[in-house]
């Protein structure tokens, strides 16, 4: 949607309540300049107004568009309820094939992370979205719910899980057809696909990354065999279609980092835990009454990720019936579920970066770079621990703490849950 679609949308609504509400000129240039993200300090320096004259004006366009579209708006979330109220009032001729996509019925707050990805879709200039993360921090649940609410701006949407491993031939034998309508033998180049994405606006969803990528101390690594995912990830970022990839995975794939950008075609989010709010929220549709301390509590240890919480909220049920303080008052544990998550997540990293989380785990208060370097066994070079520490952040595994006093070093961190399983392993070994 433009900006001027946007005015005209506008004005048609609140005609349509009443014709004396049409827009005038100073109101359309707040619409305007709303849209292109000026302030109201920036838009009344442009207008020659007085800043609050201007949020006069447009707080009185947000209460009327809000009684209109049946939906709270304000000068941030103004593009995406115009386009979900557009999307809403639009046949939706949209060919779908969710493949293995989990069901979202339940769906947990990440409105704002919505938001976010809808703006970016909705300009018709994003090309290539990636979504990253912890294991278990809704990923998936995040790609499905998003495709799922702007399916009606595209002529196909098409979710597939690279879970399994497909090669990147069995995916374009697979979706092909479908794009083209066509059951009869097709040339399953990536070729042809660009083909299609030219010719038609299509929402292709990728979940599961890191099935495709390899294990080790380098994250965003194709496995062998895998490659030509990385040919066809970067025409579609680098090449001009009308159509949508994104991906959803715990590490990025290469070459996608460096095309990545606010102002690009090519963007990422990275998902980050939920808030004591929605952990209450999640612990009370599992059947327990937890208080927002608790919750916090359970925040803090688990990092606020959504699977590891109703991992524990069965615990909580099946183990201490029900007792949460009894669970939080037992001390740190990884019960078997978490573990096996965990598991998945560890055995893919190298040797070094084992070691590396080993250390962090065990000497948290001396868990510094220049410490790693000069104490971790074996002893490497600079630029392979910094390469370690790096594709280590980047897989969420770790994260760095600034102290307070500026001049002295960064604390790395890991998050309790993960550093009390990491110790666990280590007395295992």
């Amino acid at each position: 949607m433009t900006p001027q679609e946007a005015i005209a949308l506008i004005d048609n609504l609140l005609q349509s309540v009443n014709k004396k509400l049409k827009l005038n000129d100073i109101q359309s240039s707040v619409v305007l300049y709303t849209w292109e993200g000026y302030s109201y300090q920036e838009i009344a320096d442009r207008l020659v107004y007085e800043p609050d004259s201007i949020k006069h004006i447009g707080a009185q366009l947000w209460q009327n568009l809000s009684k209109i579209t049946g939906e709270k708006v304000s000068k941030q979330n103004l593009q995406a309820v115009l386009r979900r109220y557009q999307h809403r009032s639009t046949p939706n001729n949209c060919i779908q094939d969710w493949g293995e996509a989990i069901d979202v019925s339940y769906f947990y707050n990440r409105l704002q992370e919505l938001e976010t990805l809808e703006t970016w879709i909705g300009d018709n200039s994003t090309r290539a979205i990636g979504i990253f993360g912890l294991g278990g921090i809704g990923k998936t649940s995040l790609s499905v719910k998003l495709a799922q609410q702007l399916q009606s701006q595209f002529e196909f949407a098409l979710w597939r899980s690279l879970q399994q491993a497909p090669t990147l031939d069995a995916i374009l034998s697979n979706i092909l057809p479908i794009l083209t309508g066509s059951e009869a033998k097709t040339n399953n180049s990536i070729s042809a696909l660009m083909e299609q994405l030219r010719q038609k606006r299509c929402l292709l969803l990728f979940d599961n990354l890191e099935s495709i990528l390899q294990a080790g101390n380098r994250s965003g690594q194709y496995r062998q065999g895998y490659e030509d995912y990385r040919q066809l990830f970067a025409r579609i970022a680098d090449e001009t279609h009308q159509s949508c990839l994104i991906l959803t995975g715990r590490e990025q794939p290469g070459g996608f980092a460096a095309r990545s950008g606010e102002n690009s075609a090519v963007r990422s989010i990275q998902l980050f835990g939920v808030s004591p709010p929605v952990c209450q929220k999640i612990l009370a549709d599992k059947g327990l009454k937890p208080t927002l301390l608790q919750c916090q509590n359970i925040v803090n240890y688990f990092g606020g990720n959504p699977l590891a919480i109703k991992l524990a909220a069965t615990t909580i049920k099946t183990i201490f019936r029900g007792d949460i303080d009894a669970f939080l008052a037992q001390g740190n544990t990884v019960f078997s579920d978490l573990w096996d998550l965990l598991d998945r997540q560890f055995d893919r990293l190298s040797p070094l970066q084992q070691q590396i989380m080993y250390w962090i785990a065990i000497n948290p208060e001396r868990a510094t770079p220049a410490n790693l370097k000069t104490e971790i066994s074996p002893k490497v070079s600079g630029r392979q621990l910094m390469e370690a520490l790096e594709s280590l952040a980047e897989r969420s595994l770790i994260f760095e703490e600034r102290s307070l006093n500026y001049t002295a070093s960064t604390n790395l961190m890991l998050q309790p849950a993960i550093a009390e399983y990491v110790r666990e392993r280590f007395l295992e070994k």
